[in-house]
Order: C-alpha cells, then sequence, then structure tokens
C-alpha cells in the first residue's frame, strides 16, 4: 500500500537533514505504530506519505502509485488523517454529524446540502462510538475524547484504505484514552484497516497492532514486529536509560528501571 524507499528530508536552503534514508514498506491489512521521541521527524514522514511534501531523495509510492504521475488529491482520498490540526479547523459551532459527513468531501465544514444516505451512515457510524443523540450536538459541547472520536469517524467514512491516526491521544485523560483506544480497536477490526498509529507512549499500543517503526533522530531505529522489540534492548537504547516494557494482560506498560 505504501512503499517508501531510500527517503530523504533535507530542510530547503540548509544542510540539515531531518530524514535520513528511509524504508518502509506498508501491506494491505497491516496495523503499524510509528514510534519515536517528540523531533524524531514522525510529523515530517507523515506529511511524505500523504503527499503534502516531497522527500529531498528516495521514491514514495502508494497504492501502486509513483510519486509522479499520479493525482495526488485522489490518492489522499484513500488516507483517512486524523490530527489535531485538523481537529483545531473546525467551527466551534459545527455540529458533529455535519463534521462526521465532512469527511466524505474532504472538506473542513459542509458547503452543499448532504444526501439523506450521506447523514444515514454518518448517524449510524457516530452510534457505534457511544454518541448516539449527539449527532446534532455543537462540538464545542463535546469533550476532548468525544472529539477526537468525531474525528476518527470523520476519517473513516469514506473507507479509506489507510488510517492514519498522528498522537491522537495528546491531551487526553486516562479514562479518555482509553475510550478512544477501545473506540479505535472496534471499529477499525470490524473494516479491516490499515493503520498507521503515531505515539510516544508505549500504553497506547493496544493488541490491534502487531508490527512498529521507530524512528530517532530521522532515521530508522528499529523496524519490525512489537514482540521482537519487547524482548530486546529497544527502548533502553533508544531513550538512553533503563526501560522496561512489560506486558500486564493484553496491554504493554513501561517504567525507567
Amino acid at each position: 500500500m505504501i512503499k517508501l524507499e531510500g527517503v530523504s528530508l533535507d530542510i530547503y536552503g540548509s544542510s540539515r537533514r531531518i530524514l535520513n534514508s528511509i524504508d518502509w514498506h506498508i501491506e494491505d491489512g497491516e496495523c503499524w505504530v510509528l514510534f519515536g521521541r517528540n523531533g524524531s521527524g514522525k510529523t515530517k514522514l507523515l506529511e511524505i506519505i500523504t503527499g503534502y511534501i516531497f522527500p529531498s531523495e528516495g521514491n514514495v509510492s502508494r497504492f501502486g502509485c509513483g510519486q509522479y504521475g499520479s493525482d495526488i488529491r485522489e490518492l489522499r482520498r484513500r488516507i483517512g488523517y486524523i490530527s489535531s490540526v485538523v481537529r483545531d479547523m473546525f467551527s466551534s459551532n459545527e455540529r458533529v454529524i455535519d463534521a462526521v459527513v465532512s469527511g466524505l468531501y474532504a472538506s473542513i465544514g459542509l458547503y452543499r446540502k448532504p444526501a439523506l444516505a450521506d447523514l444515514d451512515k454518518a448517524a449510524e457510524l457516530i452510534k457505534k462510538t457511544g454518541l448516539a443523540g449527539r449527532e446534532y450536538d455543537v462540538i464545542s459541547h463535546l469533550s476532548d475524547g468525544e472529539k477526537q472520536k468525531i474525528l476518527m469517524l470523520r476519517a473513516l467514512i469514506n473507507d479509506p484504505d489507510l488510517l492514519i491516526l498522528d498522537e491522537p491521544a495528546t491531551g487526553l485523560d486516562i479514562v479518555a484514552r482509553e475510550e478512544f483506544l477501545e473506540s479505535l480497536d472496534d471499529i477499525t477490526k470490524e473494516r479491516e484497516h490499515s493503520v498507521i498509529y503515531v505515539t510516544h507512549h508505549v500504553e497506547e499500543i493496544t493488541l490491534l497492532f502487531n508490527k512498529i517503526f521507530i524512528i530517532d533522530e530521522g532515521e530508522c531505529f528499529y523496524k519490525g514486529e512489537i514482540e521482537e522489540a519487547l524482548n530486546s534492548d529497544i527502548f533502553t537504547s533508544l531513550f538512553g536509560r533503563g526501560i522496561e516494557v512489560f506486558r500486564r494482560g493484553e496491554r504493554l506498560y513501561s517504567s525507567l528501571k
């Protein structure tokens, strides 16, 4: 679905390199965690995957299409993208159902009357996240966790081939975070989407994910199965301190040794 080969990114007019020789293949149905410390290059890597910026070196293929000669706008319609930047673009008076339906048009807000079938589809999705009855509330009446659920539904309503979530649990309290992760697991398992989930918190890695790409200072630090990363000193090496990552029940946790 996504193939990055030798992808590097330099700051324009500078010798500083943000990404260096990234190779990453994402197959249909795979669910990846993109993990890295703040400033490691995660967001720039996402911008390349979604086609908002082009690499200085290397090749990018999306859904079998190369980075040149393809309509990037049409390719982006196959990617559902969730980030705090998108959330902040919505008016506080936007209705919940309108925000979800806007995903069909890849717009912020609605600029035409939606079809009844589109409203029904949005209402059905909203019901699955436990927000039935809130369809016509305005976004400003929702909690941060509920807003993130609505953003997820907006990204999913187009039935994208790939869902990208850029640190969606940032700013959520522990209960809101767990409720969001439960909704993500339920909906993506039902629809079998490929997923890239970006985080720097081990506790957000659920059983939905079995692969992890760890980026550090713009380079691939580790790429492979999550269980293999847990059974080595990967996280200790990444943070430069003794880190214990362990599984308690079905979830992962971390602590300083």
